[in-house]
């Protein structure tokens, strides 16, 4: 899955710019989610931006103090709402202090962007405006740049990879001093998937879960060592 977020200061453009992103990939058949952020809540009339990207998106996810999506009344991590979006490309506005993904910055001066951790930045552009969009050759670059280098990391910060944040991970990656393959938290001895999303473990629990499954299913016969494959559904 690729993902990207999008940041900056208010009136930058951050909606005009995802939703000119989540166009350009739903017009490729691409299957888009949406991720907001938001410390204010959410207005979902008709001609507001939530609503925008619910007629473009094929998932919007959406969290806050006061409500998240879907229909929750309360405050959700990221981590419980990425499993819902079934999506080839994640967009996520907002959300500047997770680290767990690379992230264009919308500017309104060359010196805006500190506070944004700029060395996690696919790309830095101008701030824009639903009359003064970026233009198509514009859009086409960056989604270029998210296809070849978007990402998504778990977020755990668990340290296994030698650094103390994913965030130090996210801006090595970003400079190609790693690679996403790198994370320990997404390539130890266990693989776990919910719905098909794959979830992240802290390579200690992973240690501990094979050791243990792998112990307990070698007391049954037929039981040989090598790759182990096991499915539990769940009631709903």
């Amino acid at each position: 899955m690729k993902a990207i977020a999008i940041v900056g200061k208010k009136k930058t453009g951050k909606t005009t710019l995802g939703l000119a992103l989540a166009k350009h990939f739903a017009d490729k058949g691409m299957k888009v989610g949406i991720i907001k952020h938001s410390h204010h809540g959410f207005d979902e009339a008709e001609g507001t931006d939530t609503q925008q990207y619910k007629e473009i998106a094929s998932c919007v996810a959406a969290y806050s103090p006061t409500q998240s999506f879907v229909s929750w009344n309360q405050e959700k991590p990221l981590h419980d709402l990425l499993p819902l979006l079934d999506a080839d490309v994640i967009i996520m506005e907002g959300g500047n202090k997770l680290g767990w993904m690379p992230r264009i910055i919308t500017v309104r001066e060359d010196a805006d962007d500190k506070e944004f951790f700029p060395e996690l930045a696919l790309a830095q552009i101008p701030a824009c405006t639903k009359d003064n969009p970026p233009s198509a050759a514009e859009i086409e670059r960056l989604a270029g740049l998210v296809m070849d280098k978007g990402f998504l990391l778990p977020g755990l910060n668990c340290g296994a990879c030698g650094r103390e944040l994913c965030r130090d991970f996210a801006a090595d990656i970003n400079a190609g001093k790693a690679t996403r393959d790198g994370c320990k938290a997404t390539s130890g001895k266990m693989d776990v998937t919910c719905n098909g999303m794959p979830l992240a473990l802290n390579p200690f629990v992973s240690d501990i879960l094979s050791a243990g499954i792998s112990a307990m299913l070698g007391q049954l016969k037929g039981y040989a060592p090598g790759d182990l494959n096991i499915t539990i559904k769940t009631d709903s």
